[in-house]
């Protein structure tokens, strides 16, 4: 199902700002069956999800909490391996909450200009919680999201979707909007780019859900 394909994504996202440590637990659900949606007011050569990656070989086993996570995704946006990609946290990351029957922007937004060089990086959060998982790092570490038909293959892993948030209380209705942008060598924007939005309800939990164990 989308819901539980697109969910892996969004917890790495979020990692940006969540941090397993003493705060306030909170669970992330979806308010519909549709997940994504693509961002309004777009021209055409604006893509959503799909237009990045094929996610039909992914498989989520989803539970109250977490997920356990196996299968593939494959890369299909059609750019040059040697573009610059502002992607998942650049372009735009921009998060918006859900109050008085409108959306608000909040405080977090968040960019990366040149993605490809920190994909693989060990410091980066996003190692930690998804890329050490990619039993296939060494064929294709040089080739980022920018190569059409590229196969990133997972072994099984766990993934919680409760967090301790550092960043306060960040119970209710927000929207996540993500833009991603390729640029060639000449530092000149490619023709297509990537915008889709996220509507995600966080809920305060105070019980943390055990490991599932193999």
């Amino acid at each position: 199902m989308w819901q539980n394909r697109v969910v892996l994504v969004l917890v790495v996202v979020f990692g940006a700002g969540f941090r397993f440590s003493k705060a306030t637990m909170h669970r992330i659900e979806f308010e519909d069956d549709e997940v994504y949606s693509e961002c309004p007011n777009q021209p055409s050569n604006v893509l959503n999800v799909s237009g990045l990656m094929n996610l039909s070989e992914l498989t989520i086993d989803s539970q109250v909490g977490q997920m356990q996570i196996s299968g593939n995704l494959t890369m299909q946006w059609d750019i040059q391996k040697s573009d610059r990609i502002q992607v998942i946290l650049g372009g735009t990351l921009e998060l918006f909450k859900f109050e008085r029957r409108e959306w608000v922007p909040t405080i977090y937004k968040i960019a990366t200009p040149d993605f490809c060089p920190l994909l693989y990086d060990e410091n980066q959060y996003w190692y930690k919680l998804w890329v050490q998982h990619i039993v296939n790092i060494d064929e294709i570490r040089d080739k980022c999201l920018n190569v059409p038909g590229t196969k990133m293959i997972h072994k099984t892993f766990n993934l919680n979707t409760e967090f301790d948030i550092l960043m306060g209380n960040f119970e209710g209705l927000h929207k996540l909007r993500v833009e991603l942008k390729a640029f060639d060598k000449q530092n000149k924007q490619r023709p297509t780019a990537i915008c889709c939005e996220f509507v995600i309800n966080f809920y305060k939990t105070h019980k943390r859900i055990p490991a599932i164990h193999h």
